[in-house]
C-alpha cells in the first residue's frame, strides 16, 4: 500500500508578512517576500554637507524626528514602557565636510560644527544628503567617499533631501534608480542625468536610495522609513510620530 503523499507547505515569516502589508511601494521588488532582520540597537548617522553655501535648516527636520525614537529623547516624552523598551540605545549623529573642520551655516542664520571630514568618518548606517543652494560641481574626493560609504553592504540608507538628489547623481549612485526631486528642477535634471529615473511623485524609494522633493514630503518618506525599518520597534516609532504630529497625518480627523 502506497504511503500517503505529504505536503511540504512553506508560509511566509511574521516579518515579511508585516513588510507586504506595511510597505508603501507598489513596484514589484519591494513587494517581493524577503526576510527582514531585526533593527539595530544602535546608529551611525552621517549627514554630508557637499557646499560650503548655506544648507537649508528645514532639511534637517527629518533628521530629527528619526533621532527621535532614541532613548535620550524618549525620556523627555513621557514615553510608556513599552516605547522606551523599544527605543534605541544610542543614535550617533555625525556632520561630515570635506575638511572637517570649523562649522557649516544654515539658512536661519546660524552655524553647526563639524564633526568629521572624509578622511576620518566612520562607515555609517544611514546617510542622509541635505538640500543647498549650490550648483558647483561636485569634487573628485566627495564622489570616491560617498561611493565607498555606498558600497557597503550593511549601509541601511541613502537618504536625500530635497535638493541634496543635485549633489547624489553627479555621483553615479543613482543611475538606474528611481529619484524624486524639487519640480522646479526636474528638467534640468532629465536633461543632464537622463540615466536616472526622474519621478514628479513627493517621494521614492528604490532600494536604499530614499528621495523627496520637498522638506514636507521628507517628513512622509521618514514616517515610512522608520515604520519600514524598525518593524520590530513599533512603540517607539509610534511615540516618536504622535509627539511631532504625524502619527495619524493619512488619516482624516
Amino acid at each position: 500500500m502506497p504511503s500517503p503523499r505529504s505536503y511540504n507547505t512553506s508560509f511566509p515569516s511574521a516579518e515579511a508578512l508585516f513588510y507586504s502589508c506595511t510597505t508603501s511601494s507598489t513596484s514589484a521588488e519591494d513587494l517581493d517576500m524577503h526576510y527582514i532582520p531585526p533593527s539595530k540597537s544602535s546608529l551611525r548617522i552621517g549627514v554630508i554637507i557637499l557646499s560650503q553655501d548655506q544648507t537649508q535648516m528645514v532639511d534637517f527636520a527629518a533628521l530629527d524626528l528619526l533621532t527621535m525614537v532614541g532613548r535620550n529623547r524618549l525620556n523627555k516624552l513621557n514615553a510608556s514602557p513599552a516605547a522606551l523598551e523599544d527605543s534605541l540605545d544610542e543614535i550617533d549623529v555625525r556632520y561630515v565636510t570635506a575638511s572637517g573642520e570649523g562649522s557649516f551655516p544654515v539658512s536661519s542664520g546660524g552655524r553647526i560644527p563639524v564633526t568629521n571630514s572624509f578622511q576620518n568618518a566612520p562607515q555609517f548606517d544611514i546617510l542622509l544628503i541635505p538640500g543647498s543652494f549650490s550648483t558647483t560641481p561636485l569634487p573628485p574626493s566627495a564622489t570616491l567617499f560617498l561611493n565607498c560609504q555606498c558600497a557597503r553592504p550593511n549601509l541601511i540608507a541613502i537618504i536625500s533631501i530635497v535638493s541634496g538628489i543635485l549633489h547624489l547623481a553627479q555621483t553615479g549612485i543613482c543611475n538606474e534608480r528611481r529619484a524624486a526631486a524639487p519640480r522646479s528642477l526636474l528638467p534640468a535634471l532629465k536633461q543632464r542625468f537622463p540615466e536616472i529615473s526622474w519621478r514628479s511623485t513627493p517621494w521614492e524609494r528604490h532600494d536604499k536610495l530614499w528621495s523627496s522633493n520637498s522638506a514636507v514630503s521628507a517628513l512622509d518618506m521618514m514616517r515610512t522609513f522608520m515604520r519600514e525599518y524598525f518593524w520590530d520597534r513599533s512603540a517607539a516609532v509610534e511615540c516618536a510620530l504622535d509627539a511631532v504630529g504625524i502619527g495619524k497625518l493619512d488619516e482624516c480627523e
